[in-house]
């Protein structure tokens, strides 16, 4: 199968990833790309980052014990790749260093580091890099630099060993994605750089089919602000003038050199606790990284045949109140591709992991016949590890969608305090009446032992394919999604 590369960089790039894996574990189509992420961040103890790399770790535990090629299941269907050295691309030499430790400030000539000092504020030089550059992507342009495998690499100024073996296992007809921010430091700097060794570098394997694969990204304008804090060399204030001066650099040098660019913000910003970086900095999942990540998925299904464009991603016009967005977006305010992408393959998820929150004491014993026709011993099975591992991951599922809905703007697709209402999950959708005297979670329960097993599959499938289906057939007859 053929891979697509997804590059995340800095915290925004964990953020907008975890969304991702999200939709993937909820089966959500990438047109046959197995995903491959690779994360570069220099701030390794960034909660969103550890966060995302337990999801991305717990998602292919469950993966692992999983066999597609028989059943008819398509949650956690798409692979996601780990790389030789783990998820990411290693910053060096940035721990426990200044950035004018990094440099060499204090063995460069006279004349050189004079040249330095005006170039670089005292605070820059004495700025820490262990939890990234603080919104600075002049440091970030000249640390990065050393990941990005530069063209006159030396045995002083080694192409770096994780973008080797990603050069490495890059094939004809793989897909590359970068996932940036422009209002920080580390995206802002790492994505103009790594599109420029994507595109020219000719020092590494496959440099052909690197130089001229289909390369898309997104960049992600301001959408939140911080907390004020006088210590800080972090001020949201100015992200948006940072965003205007790398909207002008990247109009110059960016926009010839990439098939697809797509850009979102959010103007309602929320405020977020200011943390500069570290296990501290804890922020809900929001909007803009949710359709961030479905910006991945709809390159995934696009060809541009050397062509180049441009594009937004919001909500439908249609659904403009007052000529404002909405304030709790739905999917029917999402434009009509993310809606067939999306809808349904999160609602069946959604069902799935509302059913175990509700009724896992039912779903998981012999009351269930589906229970009994499947598997020798009920108790044995449900006592797993692999059911265990799936159910903590649809509880970090319902987490994903609860930060959603309680940031700002919501992003509301479920209702997550349905409670003996399982139909009623979508907002915005009534459940339609089907033909039977069953109703609720007895109708839903109906479901799941009605449905057709394919023969000789291990029990792990069986447990995920009897869910996927019903879920499947729930949204038809139920909610009446296609």
């Amino acid at each position: 199968m053929a891979k697509l590369f997804v590059f995340g960089i800095g915290g925004t790039g964990s953020r907008v990833l975890r969304s991702l894996t999200m939709m993937l574990a909820a089966g959500v189509d990438t047109n046959g790309y197995e995903i491959v992420p690779i994360i570069i961040d220099p701030d390794g103890s960034n909660y969103d980052l550890t966060l995302n790399i337990t999801l991305m770790n717990q998602y292919n535990k469950i993966r692992g014990k999983l066999n597609f090629a028989q059943s008819k299941n398509k949650f956690f269907k798409t692979p996601i790749h780990e790389g030789e050295n783990g998820y990411m691309l290693n910053v060096k030499n940035t721990n426990n260093k200044t950035f004018e430790q990094f440099i060499g400030l204090s063995t460069m000539s006279t004349p050189t580091r004079a040249m330095t000092e005006m170039l670089f504020s005292s605070k820059n030089l004495k700025a820490k890099m262990d939890v990234g550059f603080k919104g600075n992507p002049n440091i970030g342009s000249v640390v990065l630099n050393q990941i990005v495998t530069p063209e006159d690499a030396t045995d002083e100024n080694p192409v770096s060993e994780e973008f080797m073996s990603f050069a490495n296992s890059f094939s004809d007809g793989d897909k590359i994605f970068i996932v940036s921010s422009i209002f920080g430091g580390t995206g802002a700097s790492g994505f103009p750089l790594l599109l420029k060794s994507l595109r020219l570098n000719t020092n590494i394997p496959n440099q052909n089919l690197i130089n001229n694969a289909e390369i898309g990204a997104i960049t992600v304008l301001p959408y939140f602000k911080l907390e004020v804090n006088s210590d800080s060399e972090v001020n949201s204030d100015t992200f948006m003038s940072k965003a205007r001066a790398a909207l002008g650099y990247y109009e110059d040098n960016v926009k010839d050199e990439i098939n697809a660019l797509y850009f979102i913000a959010d103007d309602k910003y929320n405020q977020y606790k200011h943390n500069e970086g570290g296990p501290a900095q804890k922020d809900k999942a929001h909007l803009v990284e949710f359709f961030a990540a479905s910006a991945i998925v709809d390159f995934a299904h696009r060809t541009f045949k050397g062509q180049h464009q441009y594009l937004e991603l919001g909500i439908n016009d249609a659904h403009l109140k007052d000529n404002k967005p909405v304030e709790s977006v739905r999917f029917t305010d999402f434009y009509s591709k993310l809606t067939r992408y999306l809808r349904r393959p999160l609602t069946m998820f959604a069902l799935t992991a509302n059913c175990f929150n509700n009724e896992k004491s039912k779903i998981t014993s012999n009351s269930l016949d589906q229970n009994g026709r499947m598997f020798k011993d009920t108790e044995s099975f449900y006592n797993s590890e692999f059911v265990s591992d799936f159910c903590d991951f649809l509880k970090q599922y319902l987490l994903w969608l609860k930060e959603l809905a309680e940031n700002n703007r919501q992003l509301d697709l479920f209702k997550l305090d349905c409670g003996s209402k399982p139909f009623n999950i979508v907002n915005g959708i009534e459940p339609s009446k089907v033909a039977s005297f069953l109703s609720d979670y007895s109708l839903y329960f109906s479901y799941l032992n009605g449905t057709s097993i394919t023969p000789g599959i291990s029990d792990n499938d069986k447990f995920m394919e009897m869910h996927y289906l019903a879920t499947e057939k729930i949204t038809k007859d139920k909610i009446k999604l296609q």
